[in-house]
């Protein structure tokens, strides 16, 4: 069989394919499903045709006609279009009014039947570019998604076999044009005869036809063309920089990266730093025009015309959650405590750090980002610091909330600088104009950006992060461009204290020797130091190399199992779907709290940290965070309580200069939770209700019931009203 004969019999097949094919829909009803996306093209609701070859794959009887596809598909997809034509459907939208473009084609249509009865009449041949494209009639692209089980390549295994034909891979986005209008069908007019004449644009770059022969035999006179752009036709054109992921770069290499064309639907789908699984078609760049004769040489760059693109890692406005996640999301909740079991899920391979875990937890949850009716907006992004010791496993923590946040990136403080954090000027390969390419935090806009060996940074390159952190946004003045990228971005921060290790023999301010603008930006600034203790440290090495026997954190029957990344994912997104509020019971409360510390710092006779209006900002945005998790709109006192106890826990940690456990048992915890806010709020007794309110969030039922009954029996307060099962207590000294 010729190639031709093979072309039409394919061409019959897809008309059948996409006129037939039946898909169960969610009603349980079998639908035509690309007659259904063809009827809405023709009614102008739809700008592409997607054609799935796993449907394909199933319904076709043609035995080579998805592999033809994969091998050849920018041929194969101008024979999906022509089939697509033929089988398109008339408009049954009765109300489409007429735009520019009908009135134009409904001209051209009646030009091209004169031509075809003039061209009879005089027996002689058309000019080949007096024929209307089949392209320019097209209000639609056609896009392949690849089969499921198609190989997933690596970006450098990607050569010259794969030439013409269809490729998937993973990458990180880089860098992302602006979207411009490419030209597809060039359009020119003869201005003696009115005939128009059109040329099919391959490439970015093309030779305009200025003067063309005539078709006439015999005729030696030459047309003057000139190109009419409102009649030619344009996409929607953007390209982007793919860079494969470290995961699959060889050591010692650096990572390869590759140009991917979007056309049409695609364009503005992608942004700098989103992680993307790309399909498409793996061609050469061809060079025309003057380029080609500047620029010959024996090289060739190549690009991939993408065809399909998939979001990796999907943000939290961005997932959908499906009826599984939301069943063992409520069947968490029910089991209670899920506070601390969420925090245990992140890293658990790392051995205690709770109230570190906990931070971090509420530092991925996040609070509630108010604008205000004069424009001001009050930042919900928690920042966190975490400086100690050599070992203390500060980068494993963040390396772990990097691989569970959607969107998020990791670098190192001595690898970057300012310009590498914020926002770079380069010239744009395209038009040669001077761009911005956004750095880390940019790219981590709505996410997280970890920032590791933060003390190693240099300082000029430290203060570019003043701003981003308070005002969430990068102001540029660089190469007459003058802007405001957005950077509304969480910052996770690791450092070591000034001399190495903490030293206990010089203050906290000599041995964190980082500015005090800088350090009041934190909403958490926790020191993690490593001291020697015989049944801490035995412990942790059991638990370290039960983790390189087992290759997983041991699981231990009193401890509650972890989360997997995705559950934990999931539930993350959740709770960020609630924006809770203060409400104005609790504001004499936070306010008295706020007096307070700022009283404890003026009687120190050396501040230790620095507690600013700023503080209370951090007070209000963690436990808002704490209220998200409850999946609650409204904080409550417990909510308070907890993100001050986090708060101390980080400020305390500052000064410690000799207690190692800093994490008392559950029991006690609760009473002195009771004790400090019956001393806030000067109450007497509680009952049961009251108690849940105020430490179901942080502690299990059991545990409150077991305080109760503890302290009780050493007449610290007595048990009175309720059940046996859900006692109340009145305080023997209100």
């Amino acid at each position: 069989m010729s190639r031709g004969d093979l072309y039409r019999s394919e061409k019959v097949a897809l008309e059948d394919f996409l006129q037939n094919f039946l898909e169960t829909g969610e009603d349980g009803q079998a639908k035509t499903k690309y007659v259904a996306q063809l009827q809405e093209i023709a009614n102008r609701k739809r700008e592409s045709l997607v054609v799935s070859l796993d449907d394909l794959e199933e319904y076709t009887t043609e035995p080579e006609l998805v592999a033809n596809i994969e091998m050849n598909t920018h041929q194969y997809l101008s024979l999906i279009a022509d089939a697509a034509d033929d089988v398109m459907p008339a408009p049954t939208d009765l109300e489409l009014s007429e735009d520019v473009f009908d009135i134009m084609m409904e001209q051209r249509m009646r030009n091209q039947e004169s031509l075809e009865t003039q061209a009879a009449e005089e027996g002689i041949a058309r000019h080949p570019h007096n024929t209307i494209p089949a392209s320019l009639k097209r209000r639609y692209e056609v896009l392949i998604i690849p089969r499921t089980h198609m190989e997933r390549m690596k970006m450098r295994a990607i050569s010259s076999p794969q030439i013409g034909g269809l490729v998937t891979f993973r990458g990180i986005v880089t860098q992302v044009t602006d979207v411009r209008p490419l030209m597809t069908v060039a359009t020119y007019l003869n201005d003696e005869d009115g005939k128009e004449y059109f040329q099919e644009v391959n490439g970015k770059s093309f030779n305009p036809i200025v003067t063309m022969p005539e078709a006439t035999p015999g005729a030696n006179a030459k047309m003057d063309l000139q190109m009419q752009i409102r009649g030619s036709k344009f996409v929607k054109y953007q390209e982007a920089r793919i860079q494969e992921n470290p995961d699959e770069v060889p050591h010692g290499s650096t990572p390869r990266t590759m140009t991917v064309q979007l056309k049409g639907p695609l364009a503005r789908v992608i942004k700098a730093g989103d992680a993307v699984t790309i399909s498409g078609i793996f061609l050469p760049q061809p060079l025309t025009g003057k380029r080609a004769v500047l620029k010959s040489s024996l090289l060739t760059s190549t690009y991939l015309h993408a065809t399909h693109v998939v979001q990796s890692k999907m943000s939290y406005q961005e997932m959908a959650l499906n009826d599984d996640q939301r069943e063992a999301i409520e069947a968490l909740t029910e089991e209670g405590d899920i506070y601390t079991r969420l925090a245990s899920s992140i890293a658990p391979e790392i051995y205690g750090h709770e109230d570190v875990k906990k931070a971090l937890l509420l530092a991925m949850v996040g609070g509630t980002t108010r604008a205000l009716p004069d424009g001001m907006k009050l930042r919900g992004d928690i920042h966190a610091c975490l400086m100690g010791d050599p070992g203390v496993a500060k980068s494993q923590l963040l390396r772990y909330v990097a691989y569970v946040s959607p969107r998020a990136v990791y670098t190192s403080g001595k690898g970057s600088s300012g310009v590498g954090l914020t926002a770079a000027v380069i010239k744009d390969p395209t038009t040669n104009e001077m761009c911005l390419e956004g750095g880390a935090l940019v790219m981590a806009d709505k996410g997280i950006c970890c920032i590791d060996e933060f003390d190693k940074m240099e300082e000029s390159d430290r203060t570019a992060i003043h701003e981003v952190m308070e005002q969430q946004t990068v102001s540029i003045a660089k190469a007459g461009i003058t802007t405001t990228l957005n950077t509304r971005t969480t910052v996770l921060a690791a450092a070591n204290p000034a001399f190495g290790r903490y030293d206990i023999r010089r203050s906290p301010a000599e041995n964190i020797n980082l500015p005090a603008a800088l350090l009041s930006r934190f909403d958490l600034l926790w020191l993690i130091l490593d001291r020697p203790s015989m049944e801490a440290d035995l412990s942790l090495a059991q638990h370290v190399l039960s983790v390189h026997r087992e290759g997983r954190a041991p699981v231990r029957e009193t401890a509650v199992q972890p989360l997997s990344a995705d559950m934990l994912r999931a539930y993350i997104a959740a709770a960020k779907q609630y924006s809770p509020f203060v409400p104005s019971a609790l504001s004499e409360y936070v306010a008295s709290v706020y007096a307070e510390l700022r009283a404890e710092e003026a009687a120190a006779e050396v501040p230790h940290t620095y507690t600013t209006a700023r503080t209370l900002l951090s007070i209000l945005r963690l436990s808002q965070a704490l209220a998200r998790l409850r999946f609650s709109d409204e904080v409550e006192q417990s909510d308070v309580d907890e993100a001050l106890r986090l708060m101390k826990m980080s400020k305390a940690s500052l000064y410690d200069e000799g207690e190692t456990d800093r994490a008392p048992d559950p029991v006690s915890q609760i009473f002195s939770r009771i004790r400090v806010h019956a001393e806030r709020t000067r109450r007497s007794a509680y009952s049961w209700a009251d108690l849940m309110d105020l430490l179901g969030t942080s502690f299990k039922p059991d545990q409150i019931k077991q305080c109760l009954q503890d302290y009780a029996s050493i007449n610290v307060w007595q048990l009175e009203g309720g059940t046996e099962d859900n006692p109340g207590i009145r305080l023997t000294v209100s």
